[in-house]
């Protein structure tokens, strides 16, 4: 089979097509980009948000998701600038404040067809920490149960390089994970992925379906809108992303008020890429979701090998520790010359592991002067390299 296609994506043993996804019950997360919400005016257009919560009332059998940008777009002039602000501190400041009057008009929206909605705003640090990650899924759970719509955001004001996420097409992706989606859904401002650049002499076609999001790359060639970031190159990235977890995504126009009734039923919009058939484990799975690690151990050449056989990582392998963690979160497994081999749950933090290092067992209990064990990594709390994608 090609790895893309002009034509109809045949159902097959290894990937979720657009025929598979049409024929169950559906939950969706649709990510909403800047552009659309601002109809390329820097501004929020209220009866785009309106024709959204029309379109979202009237499919009942659907779950839905929005993640949704927009919070600068909608707070730079309560702050006192005339367009978006480039600054990180003066970006920070706008979404604080566009934050409250986005899930304002969002709610007003949503009232109008009797929904009510729910602000959920996220950093990285809600993946990266199982119980932050958990407590997260069962919130979003609990709100799916009773009918209200969660609109996501990334919680720009209080992240920094360790806890930023960076873009909402990602971030879509990683709560597509989260609420274990059937499809992710990347609404922008062109009809879907195409066959070369824009402005090529006899135009471009967009490609209907793809096997997966990789050999798409060599075609995008995608800008991003003012105030906005992200581009084609990213939804491809979140499409990658999504897939690998069984999740296929639809990457189509959402200026077109058909598109979302056609997305949820299944039916042909803008460009499908499938999905693997057999992802992670959903344990597995959150911990090769992950972006932007901020620990790491690094083991010796006997540790990989053994880890490798899905042996327990023991303090006599780690020989050395990078950056901070704490016990139970989630971090990587380099080797000497830097490639991460696995990720997983440590069972000590960073400062008990820098004392540990190249340890035996019987010197740990010593040295540490409590029960916690010995081992710094289970296999059943970790994912290697190159398992199901690399993590």
């Amino acid at each position: 089979m090609h790895k893309y296609s002009h034509g109809q994506l045949e159902s097959d043993s290894k990937h979720i097509t657009s025929e598979d996804f049409a024929q169950k019950k559906q939950r969706v997360v649709l990510k909403l980009g800047s552009s659309l919400l601002t109809g390329g005016n820097n501004e929020i257009d209220y009866s785009y948000l309106e024709m959204i919560a029309q379109k979202v009332a009237s499919e009942p059998s659907t779950d839905m998701i929005i993640v949704s940008s927009g919070s600068v777009a909608a707070g730079f002039k309560s702050i006192g600038h005339t367009t978006p602000p480039t600054r990180a501190e003066d970006r920070k400041a706008a979404a604080a404040v566009g934050q409250g009057h986005l899930i304002g008009l969002w709610g007003n929206a949503f009232r109008q067809v009797n929904l009510e909605v729910a602000q959920i705003l996220l950093t990285n640090d809600c993946f990266t920490n199982r119980k932050r990650y958990v407590s997260a899924r069962n919130v979003l759970e609990k709100l799916i149960q009773v009918g209200i719509i969660p609109i996501i955001n990334e919680n720009d004001t209080v992240t920094d390089d360790k806890t930023v996420v960076g873009d909402n097409d990602n971030l879509a992706a990683m709560a597509a994970a989260l609420v274990n989606a059937d499809l992710l859904a990347l609404l922008t401002d062109v009809p879907g992925v195409l066959d070369g650049k824009p402005d090529e002499e006899g135009g471009t076609k967009v490609i209907p379906t793809a096997e997966n999001a990789e050999e798409l790359r060599k075609l995008v060639f995608g800008k991003t809108a003012p105030g906005a970031r992200g581009g084609m190159p990213t939804k491809l990235e979140a499409a990658e992303r999504a897939g690998r977890y069984g999740i296929p995504t639809v990457i189509a126009s959402g200026s077109d008020p058909e598109v979302l009734a056609a997305v949820v039923r299944g039916k042909p919009a803008g460009t499908f890429i499938a999905a693997n058939k057999n992802p992670l484990r959903a344990r597995r799975h959150w911990m090769a979701v992950q972006k932007g690690l901020t620990g790491f151990i690094v083991i010796d050449d006997g540790a990989v090998r053994a880890i490798k056989k899905r042996a327990n990582l023991l303090p006599s392998g780690v020989v050395n520790v990078k950056g901070h963690f704490r016990r139970g979160d989630l971090i990587g497994v380099l080797d000497k010359a830097g490639t991460e081999q696995a990720r997983g749950i440590v069972r000590f933090d960073d400062r008990e592991m820098i004392r540990i290092l190249g340890m035996h067992t019987d010197e740990v209990k010593t040295t540490l002067g409590h029960q916690k064990g010995h081992v710094v990594m289970r296999p059943d709390w970790a994912v290697l390299a190159g398992e199901e994608g690399k993590p």
